[in-house]
Protein backbone atom coordinates (compact mmCIF):
# COMPACT_ATOMS: atom_id res chain seq x y z
CA UNK A 1 0.00 0.00 0.00
CA UNK A 2 1.80 3.10 -1.21
CA UNK A 3 -0.87 5.74 -0.79
CA UNK A 4 -1.81 7.32 2.50
CA UNK A 5 -4.76 5.40 3.86
CA UNK A 6 -7.69 6.82 5.76
CA UNK A 7 -7.09 6.26 9.43
CA UNK A 8 -9.23 3.42 10.81
CA UNK A 9 -10.40 3.48 14.39
CA UNK A 10 -7.02 2.32 15.56
CA UNK A 11 -7.65 3.67 19.07
CA UNK A 12 -10.54 1.24 19.35
CA UNK A 13 -8.31 -1.57 18.11
CA UNK A 14 -5.67 -0.66 20.69
CA UNK A 15 -8.23 -0.58 23.51
CA UNK A 16 -9.62 -3.99 22.55
CA UNK A 17 -6.12 -5.43 22.40
CA UNK A 18 -5.29 -3.93 25.80
CA UNK A 19 -8.37 -5.54 27.34
CA UNK A 20 -7.27 -8.95 26.03
CA UNK A 21 -3.72 -8.39 27.30
CA UNK A 22 -5.06 -7.36 30.70
CA UNK A 23 -7.14 -10.53 30.92
CA UNK A 24 -4.27 -12.62 29.54
CA UNK A 25 -2.06 -11.22 32.29
CA UNK A 26 -3.92 -13.59 34.59
CA UNK A 27 -0.91 -15.87 34.17
CA UNK A 28 1.04 -13.47 36.37
CA UNK A 29 -1.42 -14.31 39.16
CA UNK A 30 -0.85 -18.06 38.80
CA UNK A 31 0.82 -18.31 42.21
CA UNK A 32 -2.48 -17.59 44.00
CA UNK A 33 -3.85 -20.90 42.68
CA UNK A 34 -1.02 -23.01 44.12
CA UNK A 35 -2.24 -23.56 47.69
CA UNK A 36 -5.96 -23.92 46.83
CA UNK A 37 -5.19 -26.48 44.10
CA UNK A 38 -2.80 -28.34 46.41
CA UNK A 39 -5.52 -28.60 49.06
CA UNK A 40 -8.15 -29.60 46.47
CA UNK A 41 -6.12 -32.51 45.13
CA UNK A 42 -4.10 -33.35 48.27
CA UNK A 43 -0.94 -32.53 46.35
CA UNK A 44 2.16 -30.86 47.68
CA UNK A 45 2.60 -27.21 46.80
CA UNK A 46 5.80 -28.19 44.95
CA UNK A 47 3.80 -30.52 42.67
CA UNK A 48 1.32 -27.77 41.79
CA UNK A 49 4.19 -25.32 41.30
CA UNK A 50 5.54 -27.80 38.75
CA UNK A 51 2.26 -27.52 36.84
CA UNK A 52 2.71 -23.74 36.69
CA UNK A 53 6.34 -24.08 35.59
CA UNK A 54 5.31 -26.36 32.71
CA UNK A 55 2.60 -23.86 31.79
CA UNK A 56 5.29 -21.21 31.33
CA UNK A 57 7.18 -23.58 29.00
CA UNK A 58 4.06 -24.03 26.85
CA UNK A 59 3.81 -20.30 26.22
CA UNK A 60 6.52 -20.39 23.54
CA UNK A 61 4.57 -22.77 21.24
CA UNK A 62 1.62 -20.42 21.80
CA UNK A 63 3.69 -17.43 20.70
CA UNK A 64 4.79 -19.26 17.54
CA UNK A 65 1.32 -20.54 16.58
CA UNK A 66 -0.35 -17.21 17.30
CA UNK A 67 2.18 -15.27 15.24
CA UNK A 68 1.84 -17.72 12.36
CA UNK A 69 -1.96 -17.43 12.38
CA UNK A 70 -1.90 -13.65 12.77
CA UNK A 71 -0.20 -13.27 9.41
CA UNK A 72 -2.55 -15.70 7.67
CA UNK A 73 -6.06 -15.56 9.15
CA UNK A 74 -5.95 -12.19 10.89
CA UNK A 75 -6.25 -10.91 14.44
CA UNK A 76 -9.92 -11.66 15.10
CA UNK A 77 -9.81 -15.43 14.51
CA UNK A 78 -6.39 -15.77 16.12
CA UNK A 79 -7.42 -14.03 19.33
CA UNK A 80 -10.81 -15.71 19.58
CA UNK A 81 -8.96 -19.03 19.57
CA UNK A 82 -6.49 -17.72 22.15
CA UNK A 83 -9.18 -16.44 24.51
CA UNK A 84 -11.14 -19.69 24.25
CA UNK A 85 -8.00 -21.72 25.01
CA UNK A 86 -7.21 -19.51 28.00
CA UNK A 87 -10.76 -19.68 29.35
CA UNK A 88 -10.96 -23.43 28.88
CA UNK A 89 -7.76 -23.81 30.89
CA UNK A 90 -9.65 -22.67 33.99
CA UNK A 91 -12.98 -24.35 33.24
CA UNK A 92 -11.41 -27.73 32.48
CA UNK A 93 -9.14 -27.46 35.54
CA UNK A 94 -12.31 -27.17 37.60
CA UNK A 95 -13.54 -30.43 36.06
CA UNK A 96 -10.39 -32.43 36.84
CA UNK A 97 -11.39 -35.36 39.12
CA UNK A 98 -9.73 -35.63 42.51
CA UNK A 99 -8.21 -38.98 41.57
CA UNK A 100 -6.41 -37.66 38.47
CA UNK A 101 -4.61 -34.45 39.41
CA UNK A 102 -2.02 -35.14 36.69
CA UNK A 103 -4.63 -33.86 34.22
CA UNK A 104 -3.77 -30.36 35.45
CA UNK A 105 -0.66 -30.69 33.27
CA UNK A 106 -3.04 -30.73 30.29
CA UNK A 107 -5.67 -28.25 31.44
CA UNK A 108 -3.80 -25.71 33.56
CA UNK A 109 -0.44 -26.11 31.82
CA UNK A 110 -0.98 -26.84 28.12
CA UNK A 111 -4.26 -24.95 27.59
CA UNK A 112 -3.25 -21.95 29.64
CA UNK A 113 0.29 -21.82 28.25
CA UNK A 114 -0.99 -21.87 24.68
CA UNK A 115 -3.76 -19.41 25.52
CA UNK A 116 -1.34 -16.94 27.09
CA UNK A 117 1.02 -17.26 24.13
CA UNK A 118 -1.87 -16.63 21.71
CA UNK A 119 -3.29 -13.62 23.55
CA UNK A 120 0.08 -12.00 24.33
CA UNK A 121 1.53 -12.24 20.83
CA UNK A 122 -1.72 -11.83 18.91
CA UNK A 123 -2.91 -8.75 20.77
CA UNK A 124 0.51 -7.07 21.01
CA UNK A 125 1.42 -7.43 17.35
CA UNK A 126 -2.08 -6.59 16.16
CA UNK A 127 -2.05 -3.35 18.18
CA UNK A 128 1.49 -2.26 17.35
CA UNK A 129 0.93 -3.00 13.66
CA UNK A 130 -1.52 -0.07 13.57
CA UNK A 131 1.02 2.31 15.15
CA UNK A 132 4.12 2.51 12.94
CA UNK A 133 4.38 6.16 13.99
CA UNK A 134 4.08 5.48 17.75
CA UNK A 135 5.13 1.86 17.98
CA UNK A 136 7.08 2.31 21.21
CA UNK A 137 4.15 3.95 22.99
CA UNK A 138 1.71 1.29 21.78
CA UNK A 139 4.12 -1.46 22.81
CA UNK A 140 4.65 0.15 26.21
CA UNK A 141 0.90 0.32 26.84
CA UNK A 142 0.50 -3.34 25.86
CA UNK A 143 3.29 -4.46 28.17
CA UNK A 144 2.13 -2.25 31.04
CA UNK A 145 -1.44 -3.60 30.94
CA UNK A 146 -0.28 -7.19 30.58
CA UNK A 147 2.46 -7.02 33.19
CA UNK A 148 0.45 -4.95 35.65
CA UNK A 149 -2.81 -6.86 35.54
CA UNK A 150 -1.74 -9.23 38.32
CA UNK A 151 -1.53 -6.30 40.72
CA UNK A 152 -5.27 -5.81 40.30
CA UNK A 153 -6.44 -9.32 39.48
CA UNK A 154 -4.57 -11.34 42.12
CA UNK A 155 -6.47 -9.84 45.12
CA UNK A 156 -9.78 -10.34 43.30
CA UNK A 157 -8.94 -13.97 42.53
CA UNK A 158 -7.96 -14.61 46.16
CA UNK A 159 -11.24 -13.09 47.36
CA UNK A 160 -13.24 -15.11 44.83
CA UNK A 161 -11.57 -18.36 45.90
CA UNK A 162 -12.25 -17.55 49.58
CA UNK A 163 -15.93 -16.85 48.89
CA UNK A 164 -16.81 -19.43 46.23
CA UNK A 165 -14.15 -22.13 46.60
CA UNK A 166 -11.48 -23.10 44.10
CA UNK A 167 -13.74 -25.12 41.76
CA UNK A 168 -16.44 -22.46 41.36
CA UNK A 169 -13.75 -19.78 41.07
CA UNK A 170 -12.13 -21.64 38.17
CA UNK A 171 -15.50 -21.85 36.37
CA UNK A 172 -16.24 -18.15 36.90
CA UNK A 173 -12.78 -17.01 35.83
CA UNK A 174 -12.82 -19.27 32.75
CA UNK A 175 -16.25 -18.09 31.63
CA UNK A 176 -15.27 -14.47 32.20
CA UNK A 177 -12.08 -14.81 30.14
CA UNK A 178 -13.97 -16.41 27.23
CA UNK A 179 -16.80 -13.85 27.19
CA UNK A 180 -14.61 -10.75 27.64
CA UNK A 181 -12.00 -12.09 25.23
CA UNK A 182 -14.40 -12.95 22.40
CA UNK A 183 -16.29 -9.65 22.67
CA UNK A 184 -12.99 -7.76 22.50
CA UNK A 185 -11.53 -9.88 19.70
CA UNK A 186 -14.52 -9.48 17.38
CA UNK A 187 -13.56 -5.86 16.68
CA UNK A 188 -9.92 -6.57 15.87
CA UNK A 189 -8.28 -6.38 12.46
CA UNK A 190 -4.72 -6.83 11.31
CA UNK A 191 -3.14 -3.74 9.75
CA UNK A 192 -2.69 -4.14 5.98
CA UNK A 193 0.78 -4.30 4.46
CA UNK A 194 2.18 -0.83 3.89
CA UNK A 195 -0.28 0.83 6.25
CA UNK A 196 0.40 4.55 6.84
CA UNK A 197 -1.75 6.41 9.42
CA UNK A 198 -3.64 9.38 8.07
CA UNK A 199 -1.61 12.57 8.31
CA UNK A 200 1.62 10.86 9.36
CA UNK A 201 3.39 11.20 6.01
CA UNK A 202 2.57 14.90 5.85
CA UNK A 203 3.98 15.49 9.33
CA UNK A 204 7.15 13.51 8.69
CA UNK A 205 9.97 14.50 6.39
CA UNK A 206 9.83 12.98 2.94
CA UNK A 207 12.94 10.93 3.68
CA UNK A 208 11.76 9.79 7.12
CA UNK A 209 13.13 6.29 7.58
CA UNK A 210 10.09 5.08 9.53
CA UNK A 211 7.71 6.06 6.73
CA UNK A 212 9.94 4.40 4.15
CA UNK A 213 10.15 1.26 6.25
CA UNK A 214 6.38 0.76 6.04
CA UNK A 215 6.77 0.33 2.27
CA UNK A 216 9.18 -2.60 2.54
CA UNK A 217 8.11 -6.23 2.34
CA UNK A 218 7.57 -8.26 5.50
CA UNK A 219 9.80 -11.31 5.80
CA UNK A 220 8.33 -14.63 6.87
CA UNK A 221 9.68 -16.62 9.84
CA UNK A 222 11.15 -19.15 7.39
CA UNK A 223 13.10 -16.35 5.69
CA UNK A 224 14.07 -14.70 8.95
CA UNK A 225 15.76 -17.68 10.60
CA UNK A 226 18.25 -17.70 7.72
CA UNK A 227 19.40 -14.16 8.55
CA UNK A 228 22.05 -13.09 11.03
CA UNK A 229 19.61 -10.56 12.50
CA UNK A 230 17.40 -13.38 13.79
CA UNK A 231 20.21 -14.90 15.83
CA UNK A 232 20.95 -11.53 17.41
CA UNK A 233 17.32 -11.39 18.59
CA UNK A 234 17.37 -15.06 19.58
CA UNK A 235 20.37 -14.49 21.86
CA UNK A 236 19.00 -11.21 23.19
CA UNK A 237 15.69 -12.81 24.17
CA UNK A 238 17.52 -15.73 25.75
CA UNK A 239 20.35 -14.01 27.59
CA UNK A 240 18.90 -10.77 29.00
CA UNK A 241 16.17 -12.29 31.22
CA UNK A 242 18.81 -14.45 32.94
CA UNK A 243 19.55 -11.64 35.36
CA UNK A 244 15.87 -11.34 36.30
CA UNK A 245 15.43 -15.11 36.60
CA UNK A 246 18.45 -15.40 38.91
CA UNK A 247 18.06 -12.20 40.97
CA UNK A 248 14.31 -11.75 41.50
CA UNK A 249 13.59 -15.06 43.30
CA UNK A 250 16.52 -14.43 45.65
CA UNK A 251 15.36 -11.05 46.94
CA UNK A 252 13.25 -12.50 49.75
CA UNK A 253 15.95 -15.00 50.72
CA UNK A 254 18.68 -12.37 50.86
CA UNK A 255 16.47 -9.89 52.74
CA UNK A 256 15.60 -12.57 55.29
CA UNK A 257 19.24 -13.66 55.58
CA UNK A 258 20.14 -10.04 56.28
CA UNK A 259 17.81 -10.09 59.27
CA UNK A 260 14.85 -8.14 57.87
CA UNK A 261 11.21 -9.14 58.28
CA UNK A 262 8.79 -10.78 55.86
CA UNK A 263 6.88 -7.49 55.81
CA UNK A 264 10.00 -5.72 54.59
CA UNK A 265 10.39 -8.24 51.76
CA UNK A 266 6.70 -7.88 50.86
CA UNK A 267 7.08 -4.11 50.55
CA UNK A 268 9.97 -4.72 48.15
CA UNK A 269 7.72 -6.87 45.96
CA UNK A 270 5.13 -4.08 45.89
CA UNK A 271 7.79 -1.55 44.90
CA UNK A 272 8.88 -3.87 42.12
CA UNK A 273 5.32 -4.34 40.81
CA UNK A 274 4.57 -0.61 40.70
CA UNK A 275 7.93 0.22 39.11
CA UNK A 276 7.54 -2.58 36.56
CA UNK A 277 4.23 -1.21 35.26
CA UNK A 278 5.44 2.40 35.17
CA UNK A 279 8.70 1.52 33.44
CA UNK A 280 7.02 -0.38 30.62
CA UNK A 281 4.83 2.60 29.77
CA UNK A 282 7.45 5.34 30.26
CA UNK A 283 10.25 3.55 28.46
CA UNK A 284 7.85 2.54 25.70
CA UNK A 285 7.24 6.22 24.97
CA UNK A 286 11.00 6.83 25.19
CA UNK A 287 11.58 4.25 22.44
CA UNK A 288 9.78 6.55 19.97
CA UNK A 289 12.23 9.34 20.82
CA UNK A 290 15.63 7.60 21.02
CA UNK A 291 15.03 4.15 19.51
CA UNK A 292 14.74 0.66 20.96
CA UNK A 293 18.48 -0.03 20.89
CA UNK A 294 19.37 2.88 23.17
CA UNK A 295 16.50 2.03 25.50
CA UNK A 296 17.66 -1.58 25.60
CA UNK A 297 21.16 -0.40 26.50
CA UNK A 298 19.73 1.73 29.30
CA UNK A 299 17.82 -1.32 30.53
CA UNK A 300 21.04 -3.29 30.63
CA UNK A 301 22.78 -0.61 32.70
CA UNK A 302 19.89 -0.54 35.19
CA UNK A 303 19.82 -4.33 35.50
CA UNK A 304 23.57 -4.53 36.16
CA UNK A 305 23.17 -1.78 38.77
CA UNK A 306 20.36 -3.81 40.37
CA UNK A 307 22.56 -6.90 40.58
CA UNK A 308 25.41 -4.92 42.12
CA UNK A 309 23.06 -3.36 44.69
CA UNK A 310 21.82 -6.82 45.60
CA UNK A 311 25.32 -8.26 45.87
CA UNK A 312 26.63 -5.48 48.09
CA UNK A 313 23.45 -4.50 49.95
CA UNK A 314 24.29 -3.21 53.42
CA UNK A 315 20.89 -1.73 54.24
CA UNK A 316 17.22 -2.35 53.53
CA UNK A 317 17.19 0.71 51.26
CA UNK A 318 19.82 -0.88 49.02
CA UNK A 319 17.57 -3.93 48.64
CA UNK A 320 14.69 -1.64 47.72
CA UNK A 321 16.90 0.20 45.24
CA UNK A 322 17.74 -3.16 43.67
CA UNK A 323 14.02 -3.95 43.33
CA UNK A 324 13.29 -0.65 41.59
CA UNK A 325 16.37 -0.80 39.35
CA UNK A 326 15.54 -4.34 38.26
CA UNK A 327 11.94 -3.36 37.49
CA UNK A 328 13.02 -0.38 35.40
CA UNK A 329 15.72 -2.47 33.73
CA UNK A 330 13.95 -5.70 32.92
CA UNK A 331 10.30 -4.70 32.39
CA UNK A 332 10.83 -2.29 29.45
CA UNK A 333 12.81 -4.85 27.44
CA UNK A 334 9.44 -6.41 26.68
CA UNK A 335 8.41 -3.09 25.12
CA UNK A 336 11.54 -3.15 22.95
CA UNK A 337 10.88 -6.51 21.31
CA UNK A 338 7.80 -5.60 19.19
CA UNK A 339 9.60 -2.51 17.92
CA UNK A 340 12.87 -4.30 17.14
CA UNK A 341 11.14 -7.19 15.37
CA UNK A 342 8.88 -4.99 13.23
CA UNK A 343 11.58 -2.47 12.35
CA UNK A 344 13.94 -5.27 11.32
CA UNK A 345 11.61 -7.68 9.50
CA UNK A 346 8.30 -5.88 8.87
CA UNK A 347 4.91 -6.11 10.57
CA UNK A 348 2.88 -8.74 8.74
CA UNK A 349 4.59 -11.83 10.21
CA UNK A 350 6.18 -10.10 13.23
CA UNK A 351 4.17 -12.13 15.73
CA UNK A 352 5.45 -15.41 14.32
CA UNK A 353 9.00 -14.07 14.21
CA UNK A 354 8.74 -13.05 17.86
CA UNK A 355 7.59 -16.59 18.62
CA UNK A 356 10.67 -18.20 17.06
CA UNK A 357 12.86 -15.60 18.80
CA UNK A 358 11.34 -16.76 22.09
CA UNK A 359 12.87 -20.17 21.45
CA UNK A 360 16.03 -18.45 22.69
CA UNK A 361 14.26 -17.63 25.96
CA UNK A 362 12.94 -21.17 26.33
CA UNK A 363 16.31 -22.79 25.62
CA UNK A 364 18.73 -20.44 27.35
CA UNK A 365 16.74 -18.83 30.13
CA UNK A 366 14.50 -21.67 31.29
CA UNK A 367 16.78 -24.64 30.64
CA UNK A 368 20.48 -23.72 30.45
CA UNK A 369 20.89 -20.70 32.75
CA UNK A 370 19.04 -22.12 35.78
CA UNK A 371 21.29 -25.18 35.69
CA UNK A 372 24.42 -23.06 35.45
CA UNK A 373 23.20 -20.86 38.29
CA UNK A 374 22.39 -23.83 40.52
CA UNK A 375 25.79 -25.38 39.82
CA UNK A 376 27.56 -22.13 40.70
CA UNK A 377 25.62 -21.77 43.95
CA UNK A 378 26.32 -25.41 44.87
CA UNK A 379 30.04 -25.12 44.16
CA UNK A 380 30.65 -21.74 45.83
CA UNK A 381 28.12 -21.81 48.66
CA UNK A 382 26.64 -18.37 47.92
CA UNK A 383 24.98 -16.38 45.14
CA UNK A 384 27.88 -14.14 44.10
CA UNK A 385 29.17 -16.28 41.21
CA UNK A 386 25.62 -16.86 39.97
CA UNK A 387 24.95 -13.13 39.85
CA UNK A 388 28.23 -12.45 38.10
CA UNK A 389 27.13 -14.96 35.47
CA UNK A 390 23.82 -13.09 35.17
CA UNK A 391 25.64 -9.78 34.70
CA UNK A 392 27.81 -11.30 31.93
CA UNK A 393 24.68 -12.66 30.21
CA UNK A 394 23.03 -9.24 30.42
CA UNK A 395 26.05 -7.45 28.92
CA UNK A 396 26.25 -10.04 26.12
CA UNK A 397 22.54 -9.56 25.40
CA UNK A 398 22.95 -5.79 25.07
CA UNK A 399 25.93 -6.32 22.74
CA UNK A 400 24.01 -8.55 20.32
CA UNK A 401 20.72 -6.65 20.53
CA UNK A 402 22.23 -3.26 19.77
CA UNK A 403 24.10 -4.60 16.75
CA UNK A 404 21.16 -6.27 14.96
CA UNK A 405 21.97 -6.00 11.24
CA UNK A 406 19.20 -4.90 8.90
CA UNK A 407 18.42 -7.65 6.35
CA UNK A 408 17.76 -6.77 2.74
CA UNK A 409 14.04 -6.26 2.04
CA UNK A 410 12.41 -5.37 -1.26
CA UNK A 411 9.92 -2.54 -1.54
CA UNK A 412 6.24 -3.43 -1.83
CA UNK A 413 6.24 -1.91 -5.32
CA UNK A 414 9.06 -4.25 -6.36
CA UNK A 415 7.21 -7.26 -4.94
CA UNK A 416 4.02 -6.29 -6.77
CA UNK A 417 5.93 -5.82 -10.04
CA UNK A 418 7.61 -9.22 -9.69
CA UNK A 419 4.31 -10.93 -8.94
CA UNK A 420 2.66 -9.20 -11.91
CA UNK A 421 5.48 -10.36 -14.18
CA UNK A 422 5.00 -13.96 -13.07
CA UNK A 423 1.22 -13.86 -13.56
Amino acid sequence: MTATQKLPNRTGILVRALIILFVGGMVNSAAVFVNPLAEQFSWSTESVAGVITFMATMQTPGHILSGWMLGRVGAKKTLIIGCVLLGLAFVLSGLVPAGAPWLLYVTFSVFQGLGVGFTYTGATYCATGWYPDKRGLASGLCMALNGGSATFLAPLVVKLIDVAGITAALYIIGAGVIIIGIVSAIGLRTAPSGYIPEGWKQKAADDDSKVKATQLESLTPAQVIKTRAYWHLFLGCGLFPTLYIICYPRFSVLISDAGYSVAAATLGVSLYSISNVLSRFLFGALIDKIGCRKVYTLCGVLCVAAALCLMFASSLYMFYAAYVLLAFGFGPTNSCHPVAVQETFGSKYAGGIFGVCMLGYMLICTIISPRISSALVASTGDYTASMIYAIIACVAAVAVYTTIPMPKRRTLAEVEAEEAAKA
